[in-house]
Formats: C-alpha cells, structure tokens, sequence
C-alpha cells in the first residue's frame, strides 16, 4: 500500500496541526488550574486574615480580661513584623498573626505564631525569639497544638491555641508575680 508524496505531505501536516492543537489546549487547561490554585489560595488567605484572626482576637480579649484580674499583670499583643520567608521551609501562604505575653510591659519567652499552610491548615508554633537572647534561632518550635483545617477552625479551636501557650510559656519560662 503505498501513498503518495501529496498523501504524505497532507497527513504530516495535518498531524503537526493536530499536534499544535493539542498542545494549546493542554496550555490552557494547564493556565486554567494555575488560575484555579490561585483563586483558591486567596479565598483562603481572605478567610485566615478575617475570620481566623477575628476569632482569634476574641480569644486573646477574654484571656486578657481574665490575666488583669491576676497578680502576675500578663497581657497578651498582637505584634507585627514575623513574616514567612525563605528560612521556614514549606513556608506558609501568607504573614502569620503573631501574639507575644507581656508581664509588666516586658516580653516573656517564644512569640506565638499563627499560620495559614498552602494545604489550607492553621499551624500554631513558638516563633524565634529576638536576636538579642542567646537561645535565639530560626526554627519554630511545636508546643503540643495540632493543626486544624482552616475550615475546621473555630472559637474553641482559638480558645485552646492559647491556652496550649500560655501553658507552654509557664512551663519554659518564670512568670514574675
């Protein structure tokens, strides 16, 4: 069976269109589920900086409320300033909220981070410490709060993250009276 050279020419050009084609297509669809990622990771980061920190807020109120009543003057603040950066690997979708404990206006131990993963989980840890403390490093430290989806995170959920580092922080550092 053989073909022509006109046959030929036809069918391998046809062939590099076909192939062409496909491949725009598969550009596209590849462009699409990129758009998709995105989308999906700003719906994400929209609700961890509004709902997870709202709720996480509210946990930090009733907990000051609470530790101004006590002998010990602690007090829980937001602090800006820890942003995810090359040195967390896996890193974390966006800057996390950060909150430090204060006893008589001084810092007391590890900053406690909270994070947004790219899987869509909270991740709460113990940041490093300033520079200037000799036990200062980079990594995070686990204190026992396990990660939560970010669609499972709720009051109690905040409520217990920090508890879990107020717990921590006494049991690593002295709280003065």
């Amino acid at each position: 069976m053989s073909q022509s050279l006109e046959e030929l020419l036809g069918l391998a050009l046809d062939t590099r269109q076909q192939r062409l084609l496909q491949g725009t297509a598969e550009q596209a669809h590849t462009q699409q589920a990129i758009d998709d990622a995105h989308a999906g990771l700003e719906r994400k980061q929209t609700e961890f900086c509004a709902r997870v920190h709202s709720l996480i807020n509210e946990a930090v109120e009733r907990a000051n409320r609470h530790l101004t009543k006590r002998p010990e003057h602690c007090e829980f603040r937001e602090v800006s300033g820890y942003f995810t950066g090359p040195l967390y690997v896996g890193g974390s979708a966006c800057n996390p909220i950060a909150y430090e404990l204060r006893v008589d206006d001084k810092k007391v131990g590890e900053t406690l981070l909270i994070e947004l993963t790219h899987e869509g989980m909270i991740e709460g840890s113990l940041g490093p410490l300033p520079p200037s403390v000799p036990e200062a490093n980079t990594a995070r430290i686990e204190f026992g709060w396990r990660p939560v989806p970010l669609d499972k995170f709720d009051a109690a959920q905040a409520s217990d993250l920090v508890f879990r580092y107020i717990s921590t922080l006494t049991g690593r550092w002295s709280v003065p009276r």
